[in-house]
């Protein structure tokens, strides 16, 4: 039997392989050699944090007035906290519920998303109170109201026949 040099070669390779695959799988290599520890460093000293005086009431209400960025800025228009005698036109969209931590996600007739907590209260004076799986309870002056989460259904059945196959013998 005459072998070329390619057989010979890959013969040679799996046997090498071979070898070092069982040297492996008795311990060989197993023993790591760390080097000696160096001696600890010692960390740089920490500067205490400067503290600043508080400004003063008169100064911190300028900053509502006008920004230092940006001079044409002009007082926030007022929100219109007028009182809403119901949540018309609030829709609750999902409600977010993890341990301790409550939420209620809001879609407002303005068709912004809010994310309330519990305990938090709309812009209309409406507390979100509780939150269930399927709804939430809001109070306000003694009056409670509930959003539930729409129930979508699905469709009826089609009432057309169903699809039959055409009976074909086989060959």
């Amino acid at each position: 039997m005459k072998f070329d040099t390619l057989t010979l070669s890959l013969l040679g390779s799996t046997a090498l392989l071979a070898a070092l695959a069982t040297g492996l799988s008795l311990g060989a290599a197993q023993q790591i050699d760390w080097l000696p520890a160096s001696p600890a460093r010692a960390l740089p000293g920490t500067a205490k944090p400067v503290s600043q005086e508080p400004l003063p009431e008169q100064s911190l209400a300028l900053v509502w007035q006008q920004s230092m960025f940006s001079p044409e800025r002009k007082p926030d228009l007022a929100t219109g906290k007028q009182q809403a005698s119901s949540l018309a036109g609030i829709r609750l969209s999902g409600v977010i519920i993890d341990g301790a931590a409550q939420w209620a996600l809001l879609r407002l007739p303005s068709k912004r998303s809010l994310k309330l907590a519990v305990g938090s209260a709309l812009d209309n004076g409406w507390t979100l109170s509780a939150v269930t799986p399927q709804q939430a309870t809001f109070t306000h002056q003694g009056q409670t109201q509930q959003l539930s989460l729409p129930m979508l259904r699905l469709p009826p059945p089609s009432k057309a026949p169903l699809i039959t196959l055409p009976n074909v013998p086989t060959p």
